[in-house]
């Protein structure tokens, strides 16, 4: 939601511009001299692309472009650029040095695309009352006045991203699309962001936020891959890691036994707190049908070592300090756990406090 936000934010500056060249001219009406910047924001972040002086306050840039993409035009330090499309086009920007956000971007097919994108997000005055209104209410220590507009912030929020969705499939034929598709893909469904992929390599095939909204998909797709191979009823990914005895202990070995695989570290606060139901449910149920595994992910066998000596525990301890068995397991924090049958399947997740003690009555008893 974070991202949605900055991003409209930032698509607030953007205007854009077809020959094989382009020529960026322009004037900046409260300076003579100095010079201006272009960049150009690049996957990694800005990328320094040219620098021209000012004659009376006058610029140009000249150049060729491959493919139109989202440029920044700074005046010597400030910090508040114009964005914009540089396409090869003749490109005209005015305005003031001071205010460079608000300059005018002329020569660019897709600047009225841009400008109804910026003027029908809804809500927006509205959401300048509402931060004033915070701010004071923050400031004066009103809780209740801050609930309020952050309840009301939420709201407009969904409007404003269902909006935005909206505006990106109407135009998945454009740069523009595919920029703001691009902006906001860490917010989409795997299925929403693969759908809007193919619709844009359809017309810019090659384009580099078309590459980029797909090389997003690949680990996307992976992660769904792993999710699914962990789904329950699913055979658990079988593992061998060294006990502390230095033996090696592969997960096979309980097939036979109900097992409760507890991923761990010693510095996991809320891991330690949970060691003493785990104490309980071994001291009722372990033995010839239940065993844990508890996989630490310290860093060091010491610090695993002395975790197991501080909470007394005398299961199966194993030790993954590489974290490659937590990343088979998709384990992304911890505690982590896992509940497998009698024939190593998963057949419960995530487990924790009591009613792991309730889960395990049901099936052992």
């Amino acid at each position: 939601m974070k991202k949605i936000i900055l991003g409209l934010a930032l698509i607030g500056w953007l205007t854009a511009c077809s020959s094989d060249s382009y020529k960026l001219s322009g004037k900046l009406d409260d300076v003579k001299t100095g010079s201006v910047h272009l960049k150009k924001i690049g996957p990694m972040g800005l990328v320094d692309v040219d620098t021209a002086p000012l004659t009376e306050g006058a610029f140009t840039f000249e150049g060729k472009i491959e493919h139109p993409e989202l440029f920044l035009l700074f005046y010597e330090n400030n910090r508040t650029p114009v964005a914009f499309f540089l396409e090869n086009a003749k490109i005209t920007i005015t305005g003031s040095s001071e205010n460079l956000e608000e300059a005018v971007v002329k020569g660019s097919k897709l600047s009225t695309i841009f400008e109804k994108f910026n003027k029908e997000v809804p809500h927006q005055e509205k959401v300048e009352r509402m931060r004033e209104e915070f701010f004071i209410a923050q400031s004066t220590g009103d809780e209740a006045a801050m609930e309020s507009i952050m309840a009301d912030m939420q709201v407009i929020v969904e409007d404003q991203q269902k909006y935005y969705r909206e505006f990106v499939k109407n135009n998945n034929n454009n740069v523009v699309g595919a920029f703001l598709a691009l902006n906001m893909a860490q917010a989409l469904e795997f299925e929403e962001l693969e759908e809007l992929a193919v619709s844009f390599e359809k017309s810019l095939k090659n384009h580099p936020y078309v590459e980029q909204l797909k090389e997003i998909l690949e680990p996307m797709k992976a992660q769904m891959a792993i999710e699914a191979a962990l789904a329950l009823g699913n055979e658990a990914p079988g593992f061998t890691l060294i006990d502390l005895n230095g033996n090696e202990v592969s997960l096979d070995a309980f097939r036979g036994k109900y097992v409760f695989v507890d991923f761990w570290a010693g510095w996991c606060r809320p891991c330690r707190m949970e060691n003493p139901i785990l104490k309980k449910a071994y001291e009722r149920f372990g033995g010839e049908n239940f065993e844990i595994i508890s996989v630490s992910l310290d860093r060091t066998e010491e610090e695993w070592r002395k975790a197991v000596a501080e909470d007394a525990l005398t299961w199966t301890n194993l030790h993954d300090p590489m974290g490659m068995t937590a990343e088979t397991y998709a384990v992304q924090s911890i505690p982590n756990t896992w509940l497998l049958d009698k024939d190593g399947k998963i057949i419960n997740k995530q487990l924790r406090g009591e009613q792991l003690i309730e889960v395990l009555e049901s099936l052992l008893n």
